[in-house]
């Protein structure tokens, strides 16, 4: 096993699309913070729609959760979508069945390999986020002081689940049409079309009695877990209707699913 986790990482350290996303992941949070400081320094911006207090350091860790979702998630699908769905087209996972290790290993040291990836994402996601807003305080001539270590490590596993959920997704689809082309489509519509449209209408439906099922939707879960980092400086927020702890689980159950179901697929059908 250790040596299928050392092959995907050789394969996979210097692929293109991991080394994009990188780069992408850490533009998103230069443009989230540029975009909020040019809304509260720009005379002719809207003044009052973001607080200056929300750029500061100590901050940092609430406000780079918005990177996590849609954006960061679609990402992660698509890495998923072709890490898993890409070798169907290459023609290489017959000669790697072949000559061992099982399906199941090599699927193993995937998805290990995958969701270090998105542990480093997540370290680059803070990263970035700590550094703009420690260059924005200094910028404003405001004290540099940090959240509490503990607070930054939940953050970061809060956002490392949200990516590994939604590429697990990506790699059970790429699993699930042998391609990768096929997976992004779907995938991309399921995070961004369905999870909205589909939420909606169940929220209004009925005058609302059936409001209660959005909440074991993984899209529902996720905005309701980023957006428990929060603090005054943000606003007023209305309490969500999903506790932290309830998305947690949801989540990891999520991840789970989809995980076994990309192993079953991988096992029982044939590769070509």
């Amino acid at each position: 096993m250790i040596a299928t986790i050392k092959a995907e990482w050789r394969k996979n350290r210097f692929r293109p699309a991991f080394l994009v996303s990188a780069g992408l992941i850490a533009g998103i949070v230069v443009l989230f913070y540029s975009a909020e400081w040019y809304q509260v320094t720009n005379p002719g911006g809207v003044r009052g729609a973001v607080s200056i207090l929300t750029l500061y350091p100590d901050q940092f860790v609430n406000n780079v959760m918005g990177a996590g979702f849609p954006l960061g998630a679609a990402m992660a699908l698509v890495l998923g979508a072709l890490v898993a769905g890409s070798e169907y087209s290459w023609g290489t996972l017959k000669t790697v069945f072949t000559q061992r290790p099982g399906r199941l290993a090599t699927l193993t040291g995937r998805v290990v390999v995958f969701q270090v990836w998105m542990a480093i994402m997540t370290v680059i996601i803070f990263a970035v986020g700590a550094g703009y807003s420690a260059v924005i305080a200094s910028f404003e001539g405001h004290a540099i002081v940090w959240p509490a270590a503990i607070d930054i490590v939940k953050g970061m596993g809060a956002m490392w689940l949200v990516l590994a959920v939604n590429g697990s997704l990506g790699m059970a689809l790429g699993v699930l049409f042998r391609q990768s082309a096929a997976a992004l489509g779907v995938g991309l519509i399921y995070v961004t079309v369905l999870q909205i449209i589909v939420v909606r209408f169940i929220t209004v439906f009925n005058g609302g009695t059936y409001k209660w099922i959005t909440n074991w939707f993984d899209g529902q879960n996720t905005t309701a877990l980023l957006n428990s980092f929060t603090s005054p400086a943000f606003g007023p927020a209305t309490p969500p209707a999903i506790g932290a702890e309830q998305a947690v689980l949801t989540l990891f159950a999520y991840l789970a699913v989809f995980i076994v179901a990309a192993a079953v697929l991988l096992r029982q059908r044939d590769v070509t």
